[in-house]
Parts: C-alpha cells; structure tokens; sequence
C-alpha cells in the first residue's frame, strides 16, 4: 500500500471563509514533516453538490449513486484514507453546508479515522461536541486530539495568525490520521 491520502475537509464556503485559510495553513505545516502520507485540501466550496433528494438514505446506497453529482461527491471522498474536519461553529452547531455534504455518502467515510480543527468563539466546542457524535454514527475513528481555535486567542482582526503551539498541534495531528489511515 502507498502513502495514505488524507483530505484537509474545509467545511465551509462563504466569501472570505476561514476554513481555506486554515487548510492551506494545515497543509504547509504538514507538507514540510517527514509524514508518510499525502495531504490534499479537500475545499467544500469548488463541489459541484446540489440538493440531495433521493427516496434511498445514502446508508443503503452502497457507493452507487444515480445524481451525476453525489457520484462524484463519492469518489472524491472515496479516494481518500482518512481526514482532518476543518469546522467553523455556526449557532452553536456544526456549518449546514458540511453537515449536508457528510450526510449525501455513508460508506465512503466508514472505518476511516478522522481529526478536527475547529474555530469560533470557544474554538468551536459545541460543533466538535456534535461531529464527534455524527462521526462515530458513520463508522469514523476519532484520532488525536481537536485542535480547538477561538476567535479571540487567533484571529485578532479578523485574520488568522497561528502560532508554533498550533504548529506543533497540527503536526501532532496530521501524524495520528496519517498512522490511523495506515492500519
């Protein structure tokens, strides 16, 4: 088996959104270790992903699906062997966005381990709290601990400026789902 393929999930897609920051951000860190793995940006926001409307739950799909959309949306998330969950917290929850772009698949997140970073006003604590639970739903393995970001701590001015700390978290990371990803 080749090096693992982990996807940096940025979760979100509004104008100006920080989770492309914080990927591109977690991928320069990662890139520069010596980590077996291959880190790919997987950006929400360039998925061509409509309104999933199909009469089967994705749980009973089995990876075949009939929207030319969701097909795609499948083998993108297919293709990998495990992913770090970049979340904002939107009212106390996890981004609708995401949360739809999770719920379309089933089998192509099951047994794969999976880590989070988060931002918001306590580092996204109450949208970690509820992906841990639809994570494990899916069949997921949490590895590594969350890395939690909140507003006031790293995003003076509304601009993301991580620190060596955080470096060292996202590294600390990035390692466990790479390992995770492996066995």
């Amino acid at each position: 088996m080749g090096a693992p393929r982990i996807a940096l999930f940025a979760g979100t897609v509004r104008e100006g959104r920080n989770s492309i920051k914080i990927a591109e951000w977690a991928k320069s860190v990662l890139d520069t270790a010596d980590i077996d793995a291959e880190f790919e940006i997987l950006d929400l926001a360039a998925q061509e992903l409509g309104k999933f409307t199909s009469a089967t739950p994705p749980r009973m799909h089995e990876g075949a699906y009939e929207e030319p959309e969701l097909a795609a949306w499948s083998e993108k998330v297919g293709s990998f062997d495990g992913f770090l969950f970049l979340t904002g917290e939107y009212n106390g929850s996890v981004p609708g966005v995401m949360k739809n772009a999770v719920d379309a698949l089933f089998a192509e997140w099951t047994e794969k381990p999976v880590g989070f970073i988060g931002w918001g006003s306590t580092g996204a604590s109450s949208a970690l709290d509820h992906w841990h639970t639809v994570v494990t739903f899916l069949g997921m393995s949490i590895v590594g601990e969350d890395l939690k970001l909140p507003f006031a701590e790293f995003f003076p001015d509304f601009t993301f400026t991580p620190g060596e700390a955080q470096d060292a978290a996202v590294l600390a990371l990035g390692t466990a789902v790479a390992a995770a990803a492996t066995k």
